[in-house]
């Protein structure tokens, strides 16, 4: 457990791109300690190395395979940011070592490795019969607009949430290590790989689980002159239990774009709208409008019933705009709007309590890959994916699926 400086000490297991963006931010937690990393790709391993001892961390173990960083007793938890495929056998040495986890999205590639994953994970165990913080990685959450736009609609400022729309436009894949991220084999898929995180805010948002999931993209452009199968852009349409329905727009040769993340949730009552930047921005300008919350005028709703011509402006309702401010070494600390340091905050803080729950069970991060892969598999068939058809096989698998709060 926790050394008694109340201090977290750190392994972290892939140190390719994520990994890296993690190890930056939790050289900025003074709580935190990075103790070891692990990862079979020498280079990898070399650029983690220089970096931690730029920043003045020299007593750090490098090794090669991560089941020998899972047998330090001092280190108190892991990040596991290794490929796609490879988290299905590197959570089940976590999970046996007892040690507090963040594993980065997707939690597992197939439905069947993450119900064996999760119920693996529901066993009694960890330190003295303490049960360990397991974590996954989702932070687009944290974005700081998105976060905005969480909080208000969970304060009802919107009334009863109707229609969410996600679009993200942005660069092809980036190249990594043997160019893994590039087949759906080793990822998933892309709406596995890269769309959890739209699913993932789907389901927080809403606080409702799928009912029906279709879906339309291909692989228009990109990778098109190498080994490579991942699509590159698509339509995927959700509709919820709760009544609410539910829209992703993904394009991934749309770079040459204003905001990377478009978020738009419109309720009875109103919307909010929240904008994040290209993930190569590495400066906050605070002159741009990043949050947006639109009100309804009670009087117009009373009375639309009975009119003719549209409202003039003044009376549709109000519009405030704001910018969401992002620190600025966090922005050179990652790709994602500081969102990476936010959640690595929250899971240090919850894995130095006892007791403390996390915000993204590894439950959650199945359920959006079922999302994931029921979208892939309508693509297939041009038909509808029913959610009751993916539970069945998750709870085939070994899954079990909690009813929603």
């Amino acid at each position: 457990m926790p050394n008694q400086q109340g201090e977290l000490r750190l392994g972290v297991i892939g140190t390719g791109c994520i990994g890296m963006e993690h190890i930056r931010n939790a050289l900025l937690l003074p709580s935190v300690r990075v103790v070891a990393i692990a990862d079979p790709h020498e280079p990898s391993r070399q650029t983690a190395l220089a970096e931690l001892q730029h920043a003045g961390v020299h007593e750090v173990i490098a090794l090669e395979r991560d089941a020998e960083m899972l047998q330090l007793s001092d280190v108190d938890a892991v990040l596991v940011c290794t490929p796609n495929d490879t988290h299905h056998a590197v959570m089940r040495q976590v999970l046996a070592s007892g040690k507090h986890c963040l594993v980065e999205k997707p939690l597992c590639t197939l439905i069947s490795h993450c119900a064996e994953t999760v119920a693996l994970a529901r066993q009694p165990g960890g330190f003295g019969g303490t049960a360990p913080l397991l974590w996954c990685g989702m932070e687009y959450r944290y974005i700081p607009a998105i976060a905005r736009l969480i909080q208000e609609a969970d304060q009802g400022l919107i009334g009863d949430l109707r229609m969410l729309s996600i679009r993200e436009h942005r660069f092809p894949f980036l190249k990594k290590v043997g160019n893994w991220n590039r087949t759906n084999e080793r990822t998933g898929g892309t709406l596995v790989e890269k769309c959890v995180h739209f699913f993932d805010l789907m389901r927080r948002i809403l606080r409702s689980e799928p009912r029906r999931i279709f879906a339309s993209g291909g692989q228009e452009v990109n990778h098109k002159s190498v080994d490579s199968d991942v699509l590159d852009s698509a339509y995927v349409i959700v509709d919820f239990q709760s009544g609410a329905r539910a829209m992703l727009e993904l394009c991934m040769f749309a770079e040459a774009s204003k905001h990377q993340e478009e978020v738009s949730l419109v309720g009875t009552r109103g919307k909010l709208e929240a904008f994040a930047p290209s993930h190569g921005t590495k400066q906050d300008d605070e002159s741009e409008v990043n949050f947006r919350r639109c009100l309804r005028s009670s009087k117009f709703i009373a009375e639309y019933e009975e009119r003719a011509r549209p409202p003039a402006d003044l009376e549709c309702g109000t519009i405030v705009e704001a910018h969401e401010k992002i620190d600025a070494r966090l922005m050179q600390a990652g790709d994602h709007a500081g969102s990476t340091y936010y959640e690595l905050h929250r899971f240090v803080a919850a894995a130095l309590s006892a007791g403390a729950k996390p915000d993204v069970t590894l439950e959650d991060g199945a359920l959006a890959v079922m999302m994931g892969v029921g979208a892939h598999e309508s693509m297939a068939t041009g038909l509808p994916v029913l959610w009751s058809d993916l539970v069945e096989r998750y709870a085939h698998s070994g899954g079990a699926v909690d009813e929603p709060a």
